[in-house]
């Protein structure tokens, strides 16, 4: 009658296969009970086929079935193959197998191998098979473990226990192979404590111990890595009648050797784990570093700019055109003020693109108001985005009287308003289709016509539009008109934003701080230094429009005499405190928690609450940032 091996634990039980299917699991219910955790309620059966074989089958378990370290689903299984739930191992033998004989490599020393005697070497194979495990997850824990189980199948009949010197430098048993109970340290001799901590030191030699009363026959081996002993192998025969041959001992001693090299392999790599991380973390302290230098590099430049350019009184670089209106000495708005110069006169459409609050706006005007158009026509402003479609489409082209209920009278549109002048379009990216296609004809023919009119009515107008989206990301999606793309793209504005142009920082916010005191009639008002540290390493998700509204509530909020870091909105106040401690000594740990607790809210509020955005930005998994938010106290929901 078949039977089933069940090697788990240290443990090796034999089950009957009294049918024609043998379920295996966690439940009571099962034929054969596991106990790993990896095994699921009704993980696995063997069932036998018409033609008497037998097939593995895998009840859909958790974990998975594995024959040979892959995970099946269904294969047959011949008498001696073993398959694995977790660490346990199951094997199938025939009625006729050896399995149950204790005969091996140990017991075979002395004896003569013929050719038809394998069983030794299939002993041997599946010894060594139990560092499989030790091979790939590669820990000195686990590599104590799998030689425990190497020993224990190499010699069976024996029991096997390894101590490891804990910080203390005492044994402490860590490994385990065929123990009965699930306390396998008490049922260790009363002399292992002693003898293993004795063989911990150096010079150490292998000891055999005799049975002697209760206690059966044992041998200690030190694992020595070099000079030291790393840990203390225990050997222990399961019968009491049976001695230790000296052959034998020594066996168990050059298997403890190859033990030791492997262990002293895992633990180097291990040091070598924790250097890697120690180094790792020194790197990531080092950037940190580099990163808050660089920060207050920055502040100091911005802050002398400022200074320099008040002591010359100068305005910057001479242009042919006026830009007094915009405020920006940065290389990025230099390059814009350089890029209009050449085409404020040029007939051409232009499409500036830019994070919303960086001042599109203020650009389109620049164009119209220094070119020759200024004199001739209005500058006329939209923002697509403000309007649903019918309205819009009347508020572009007009309507004639009694085109639709309501329309008392005719109505110009923006474009004949604009005639002679330029008409400035905000968030292009967001028009329908629809509205494409009609704001394409009036660009590619010159003619506008009203609503519910009949007449067609030539008009002179430059285009300016604006976007922060990116419009050839759009055409690729399908969501904008390619034809129209390429017509209001002809010369393309990009406008930085404020974190890009920081040293734009202390020029803006002494304009809007002077501008806001006038507005709201305070005289004699000042600001401490450590709002424009804050300000200058703020990023400034909302840009420029944020900057001057952060610096309006400011002065709303002041006592008339200073403004300080206390008045700052949350995010920007947490920047100042970070400073302060910076400056103060704080710790590293504080300062990055602090960097790191406002790099999310700052990305939050970038992508408007999406979470998932906000992971990608930050480069984390949502999970990952789930748990952040939930360790500075954000709401994660």
């Amino acid at each position: 009658m078949p039977f089933v091996v069940l090697e788990e634990r240290g443990n090796t039980t034999h089950y009957t296969v009294a049918g024609s299917e043998v379920t295996i699991g966690r439940a009571p219910n099962n034929s054969i009970m596991v106990m790993d955790e990896k095994a699921s309620r009704n993980h696995c059966a063997i069932v036998q086929q018409p033609d008497r074989s037998w097939q593995l089958r895998d009840l859909k378990s958790r974990n998975g079935t594995y024959v040979k370290g892959e995970p099946i689903l269904e294969v047959k299984l011949n008498f001696g193959d073993t398959f694995q739930i977790g660490n346990a191992k199951l094997s199938l033998y025939s009625e006729e197998s050896s399995a149950f004989e204790t005969k091996n490599a140990m017991d075979a020393i002395g004896e003569r191998a013929g050719p038809s005697a394998p069983r030794e070497a299939v002993g041997v194979n599946e010894a060594f098979a139990s560092f499989a495990k030790a091979a790939v997850e590669d820990t000195p824990r686990v590599t104590l473990e799998m030689t425990a189980q190497f020993l224990g199948r190499l010699l069976p009949g024996v029991r096997v226990a390894i101590a490891q010197a804990n910080e203390d430098g005492v044994a402490k048993p860590v490994a385990y192979f065929n123990f009965i109970s699930g306390t396998p340290q008490n049922e260790l001799p009363s002399h292992f404590a002693a003898t293993a901590n004795k063989l911990l030191g150096p010079r150490s030699r292998t000891q055999i111990k005799p049975r002697a009363g209760d206690n059966a026959a044992c041998v200690y081996v030190p694992l020595k890595c070099g000079e030291r002993a790393a840990g203390v192998l225990y050997v222990e025969r399961e019968s009491r009648d049976v001695e230790f041959s000296e052959t034998q001992a020594q066996l168990i001693e050059n298997a403890a050797n190859v033990a030791s090299m492997m262990l002293g392999a895992a633990k180097s790599r291990a040091t070598e784990e924790e250097l890697r991380a120690q180094l790792e973390s020194f790197e990531s302290e080092m950037d940190g570093l580099r990163r808050e230098l660089e920060a207050k590099l920055d502040l100091q430049t911005a802050e002398l700019t400022a200074l320099r350019l008040e002591a010359e009184g100068r305005e910057g670089p001479s242009w042919n055109h006026d830009y007094s209106n915009i405020i920006g000495r940065s290389g990025g708005m230099q390059e814009v003020f350089r890029m209009l110069d050449k085409i404020t006169d040029l007939p051409v459409p232009v499409l500036i693109l830019g994070e919303p609050g960086t001042g599109k706006e203020l650009i389109a005007r620049a164009l119209h108001f220094n070119s020759n158009r200024a004199s001739k026509g209005r500058f006329v402003a939209e923002n697509c985005a403000a309007l649903p479609d019918t309205l819009f489409e009347s508020e572009l082209f007009g309507y004639a009287k009694g085109a639709f209920t309501g329309a008392d009278r005719d109505k110009q549109g923006l474009f004949a308003m604009a005639d002679g002048g330029t008409i400035f379009l905000d968030e292009i990216g967001e028009i329908s289709p629809a509205m494409q296609a009609k704001l394409l004809r009036v660009i590619e023919e010159g003619e506008v016509r009203p609503i519910g009119g009949k007449q067609t009515r030539k008009v002179d107008f430059r285009l300016v539009c604006a976007t922060n989206k990116d419009l050839a990301e759009q055409v690729r999606k399908g969501a904008f008109r390619q034809d129209l793309f390429f017509r209001i793209n002809v010369v393309t504005i990009r406008l930085p934003s404020l974190r890009e142009r920081k040293e734009d920082i202390p020029v803006l916010l002494d304009h809007f701080f002077k501008l806001a005191c006038r507005e709201q009639n305070v005289t004699g008002l000042k600001m401490d230094r450590g709002v424009l540290r804050a300000m200058v390493n703020y990023n400034w998700p909302g840009n420029v429009r944020e900057l001057e509204n952060e610096v309006k509530k400011l002065v709303a909020l002041s006592d008339g005499k200073k403004v300080d870091a206390a008045q700052l909105s949350p995010t920007l106040r947490q920047v100042a405190e970070e400073e302060t401690l910076a400056g103060e000594g704080g710790s590293l740990k504080d300062v990055v928690e602090g960097i790191e607790k406002r790099k999310i809210v700052e990305a939050i509020e970038r992508t408007k609450g999406n979470k998932s955005r906000a992971a990608e930005l930050l480069g984390l998994s949502r999970l990952g940032l789930r748990k952040k938010m939930e360790r500075y106290g954000l709401n994660p929901e």
